[in-house]
């Protein structure tokens, strides 16, 4: 029998790209859809008719029923909120029985990991998930005879053994950090991650060679790659990233399968940027206030509809780059699917595109939010700001930089090219698509590479598929 064949699809940028939506898209090609690392912390949105589900950690294609769903051993799971999620999916008419499989090999975030991401991760921006902490326990082992990295496999191998041991690490959490030990309430966590592993359990895979058969048999697998190639935790700016890698090649060791059976690698990118949470992004709107002021609003109840209470049209006509970035934020509802925090705007970076193209050998690129683009037509200039140069220490160069005191001095060239003030929203080729619209998909060919395909709207088939 020929054997299948396994595709990479990761963000370019960094992140709420539209992943899951080019999955959603494309996922007929494939019998699998597969996440190969993060946790809870992703939130991929995708649509049908009049049902809208955000995704943390099922990968996405849900609404293909005869697509299998797979969480590698890359990924760390928590099991109260994946029944959560689980529930939502089923409340929307989707099952997954028979086709939702984890990697026994998965890391469980415990409670105490939690606990840990509240008390240190307010600096660094992280969603409060317990996923850094979680990668941590996996690096360190063990500590003073305590098993840190608990797997789901140990869960199928002595459930109530494993219980105890992640109440312990619990405990000693609150010991360690000088937090008062109320018994009542660790026995109601407890028995709440109990009751949400034993359905978890009822989906672990224990067969470790899972996918590796499959494909051998086969089946064609699409790797889903949760946040994006700027938040690698090695290859972004750290310390402001994520806690697993999220580069393409990360595909085959945290999605478990050898490079065998690599076909290509597709990336998706964003016509206007945007970043949660805090570290550099060259090409934002606002720049260091716009960090500063989406930084302090991440707590404030309610700030979306706050926000959304301005005029996006007068905010448009400012002088003032960080009240067009509020108006593009409220005109685009950038606010995040997990966190509902406000996430920094910027203008497309053809300059980061390239790296990131290059460092993890994208093929081709999916560009979504085409048609946001308009809104720059009613700016005061009207035109379409890109970045196309990046120059350090008065060097030019075409990579970002290590450091990210490095990353925060560049100083950027920005060009503005003429906008379209044409809806979009009805294109289905090309020749639909204005030709201010081509001439910046051309300028990301010929410094990137092929753009297959365009975002022309919100819904499900509002995507452009363009000719190599």
């Amino acid at each position: 029998m020929k054997p299948g064949f396994s595709d990479v699809l990761i963000g370019l940028q960094y992140g709420d790209e539209g992943k899951a939506r080019i999955i959603d898209v494309i996922a007929d090609e494939y019998d699998i859809i597969a996440r190969f690392n993060g946790g809870s912390n992703a939130g991929h949105t995708i649509e049908a008719g009049d049902i809208r589900i955000s995704l943390h950690q099922v990968p996405s294609g849900i609404f293909y029923k005869d697509k299998i769903l797979y969480v590698g051993s890359g990924c760390v799971v928590n099991p109260v909120k994946l029944i959560a999620e689980i529930d939502e999916i089923h409340a929307a008419g989707v099952s997954l029985g028979g086709r939702f499989h984890i990697s026994s090999l998965a890391t469980l975030v415990q409670p105490h990991h939690i606990l840990v991401d509240k008390l240190i991760g307010g600096d660094i921006g992280t969603t409060g998930q317990g996923i850094g902490p979680a990668y941590s326990d996996r690096a360190l082992r063990m500590k003073d005879g305590r098993l840190l990295n608990i797997r789901t496999g140990d869960l199928l191998s002595d459930f109530d053994g494993t219980l105890r041991q992640i109440r312990v690490n619990l405990e000693a959490t609150l010991v360690a950090n000088n937090l008062e030990i109320d018994n009542r309430h660790i026995s109601q966590t407890m028995e709440e991650f109990a009751n949400a592993a034993r359905i978890v359990v009822t989906y672990i895979q224990e067969d470790t060679l899972f996918l590796s058969k499959l494909v051998r048999q086969g089946k064609n697998v699409l790797f889903e790659g949760a946040q994006s190639f700027m938040l690698d935790v090695v290859k972004g700016s750290v310390p402001y990233v994520t806690s697993s890698s999220t580069q393409a090649a990360a595909a085959y060791s945290g999605g478990d399968l050898p490079p065998t059976f690599h076909r290509k690698t597709i990336g998706v990118a964003k016509a206007i940027m945007s970043r949660v949470g805090s570290g550099p992004f060259s090409s934002e709107f606002g720049g260091p206030r716009s960090e500063a002021y989406c930084k302090e609003k991440s707590s404030a109840k309610s700030f979306k509809e706050i926000e959304r209470q301005q005029s996006a049209g007068d905010l448009l006509l400012s002088d003032d780059p960080f009240e067009v970035g509020v108006a593009l934020r409220i005109i685009g509802n950038e606010y995040g699917a997990t966190t509902g925090r406000p996430r920094r705007l910027g203008c497309l970076d053809l300059v980061q595109l390239a790296y990131a193209v290059k460092a993890n050998g994208v093929d081709e690129i999916f560009l979504t939010k085409c048609d946001l683009l308009r809104d720059y037509s009613r700016t005061k200039n009207g035109t379409m700001p890109i970045v196309t140069g990046y120059l350090s220490n008065g060097k030019s160069i075409d990579y970002v930089p290590a450091s990210v005191n490095s990353c925060r001095e560049l100083e950027t060239a920005v060009e503005n090219l003429p906008c379209f003030t044409a809806d979009i929203s009805t294109a289905k080729s090309a020749a639909d698509l204005p030709k201010e619209l081509l001439t910046l998909l051309e300028r990301i060919n010929e410094t990137s590479c092929q753009v297959r395909g365009a975002g022309v709207g919100p819904e499900r088939d509002q995507f452009v598929l363009l000719e190599s």
